[in-house]
């Protein structure tokens, strides 16, 4: 199923979105068709009333499980994107507490901080976006550390600034973890099976309606089928939080870069 997902979130969201979409409506049509020729209409005619009532049901329950999964995902999301930012303030506050240090150091350490952005931006964003979990910024980040824990403070001033800025990278790095964390974060598959087959289920209970003309019944079905893979294709949409064009986005991190230009 990799490669499904690579040609999901490779490509632009009303490409795969419609070949979903299109792709339900047919199946629910064929499978119409299939049925109609399959059980008598007459007979389905006289049990519309109960066949309303369990295609109801069925929907309702389907629809708080859409709803559910939905809200899930968009929180992810969301949570996602404010870990991103929390990390980038992190850093300028790094970049920007360095003043405090003598020149020499201090220059080293925006240096190294520098590093860490470029590398997030240029390096680990791109591998984010094909689904795999980046580790090149680990290496700036170490060095940084080490440059910090081996630093020896001449006065009581330059101490203080040592024990915040070990207090802000050590900050820096539980946002980062939890931004490598988010990256393959995502519905589980056992989900998805749930999704997948309970929209079978609520689209294929109305196949038991009898209607007068068929291609009514068609239209309906299409339309039914229409709605709910519209959904599916939102919680898609929004399942990885830095795949696709729904994603959380660099721009944190390139606007405390722009920040420093200044």
């Amino acid at each position: 199923m990799n490669w499904l997902v690579d040609w999901i979130y490779n490509n632009p969201s009303w490409l795969w979105g419609s070949v979903f979409v299109g792709a339900s409506v047919i199946g629910a049509c064929v499978g119409l068709l299939v049925f109609d020729r399959a059980v008598g209409k007459s007979w389905r005619k006289t049990h519309n009333d109960v066949t309303g009532i369990m295609v109801q049901l069925i929907g309702v329950v389907y629809a708080v499980l859409l709803a559910f999964i939905a809200v899930a995902t968009w929180e992810t999301l969301s949570s996602s994107t404010n870990v991103v930012q929390q990390e980038a303030g992190y850093v300028d506050n790094l970049y920007r507490d360095s003043q405090g240090f003598p020149e020499d150091f201090a220059r080293t350490v925006r240096q190294l901080v520098r590093e860490y952005a470029d590398t997030v931006i240029k390096t680990e964003w791109p591998e984010q976006r094909s689904g795999d979990t980046p580790t090149d910024g680990w290496q700036p980040l170490d060095r940084l550390h080490l440059q910090l824990v081996t630093f020896r403070p001449a006065n009581q001033g330059e101490a203080v600034v040592q024990a915040e800025f070990l207090r802000a990278l050590n900050e820096l790095y539980q946002a980062r973890t939890a931004r490598l964390t988010a990256v393959s974060g995502h519905v589980p598959t056992v989900i998805w099976w749930i999704i997948v087959l309970g929209g079978a289920l609520a689209v294929g209970s109305t196949f038991f309606f009898g209607f007068q003309k068929l291609w009514v019944h068609l239209v309906l079905v299409g339309l039914f089928s229409a709605s709910l893979m519209l959904v599916i294709v939102m919680i898609v949409a929004l399942d990885w939080p830095f795949r696709g064009e729904v994603s959380v986005p660099a721009d944190a991190y390139i606007n405390v870069e722009r920040g420093w230009e200044g």
